[in-house]
């Protein structure tokens, strides 16, 4: 069982069984797949042979390639927006863990960033319906964590605040390549995540006024 598939099956309160595992792969395959290709240009055949079945066997699991490609979508943005409900529920928020919690999180699913961002520059005649759905509601957040923390609400402001918090979240896992390429680590690797985490909660305190530095983190220049 991998990482991610553990990290699940604890979540659900025990080892999961066969089918769910076989699922699990499936989405593995899945969610690397549409991020490679898009979701057009990937066949449920494709998956299939990833995983080393046969393509009926994928509808014991999924009702088609848009249910499946739904789910990895689900599977990968439901954590954060739970925590982000857990934030705003609080009377105070804490936006180091906030930002520490979904770089996490993101760095279980890390090809849900190339998703993302796919359905961000989908065309008109061809929009992503499903991922401007979920950006859709990542902006709601966004909204609402402004407001959360008293910070500047115009249109103006606000919508490069969301895209900036965006690339920096988001875009540090989408160019994964591009620091292995530099620097020899992998965006998942522990350095890196720590250096990520330090420059999120230092953007996200030069936001607010406050700072987001830990005194468990190495301060980044």
């Amino acid at each position: 069982m991998d990482g991610t598939s553990d990290l699940q099956a604890r979540a659900e309160g025990g080892v999961m069984n066969k089918g769910r595992r076989t699922a699990n792969r499936i989405l593995d395959a899945a969610e690397e797949l549409f991020a490679q290709n898009g979701h057009g240009a990937t066949s449920l055949r494709d998956i299939a042979a990833k995983v080393g079945l046969q393509q009926p066997a994928l509808y014991k699991h999924f009702a088609g390639k848009d249910d499946l490609y739904r789910q990895v979508y689900e599977r990968a943005l439901k954590p954060m927006t739970d925590l982000m409900d857990e934030v705003l529920a609080r009377p105070e928020a804490d936006f180091a863990d906030l930002t520490d919690g979904m770089t996490d999180l993101l760095a279980q699913h890390p090809n849900i960033a190339r998703l993302l961002i796919r359905a961000a520059i989908s065309s008109d005649s061809e929009p992503d319906t499903i991922g401007l759905d979920w950006l859709a509601r990542m902006v709601s957040y966004g909204r609402r964590m402004n407001e959360k923390a008293g910070l500047p609400s115009s249109d103006d402001s606000l919508a490069v605040q969301i895209v900036a918090i965006f690339n920096m979240l988001f875009g540090f896992f989408w160019a994964s390549p591009l620091i292995e390429s530099l620097s020899g680590m992998k965006a998942t690797d522990a350095p890196a995540m720590a250096i990520q985490k330090g420059l999120l909660r230092g953007f996200v305190g030069s936001l607010s006024g406050t700072s987001q530095q830990r005194p468990d983190q190495p301060e980044t220049v």
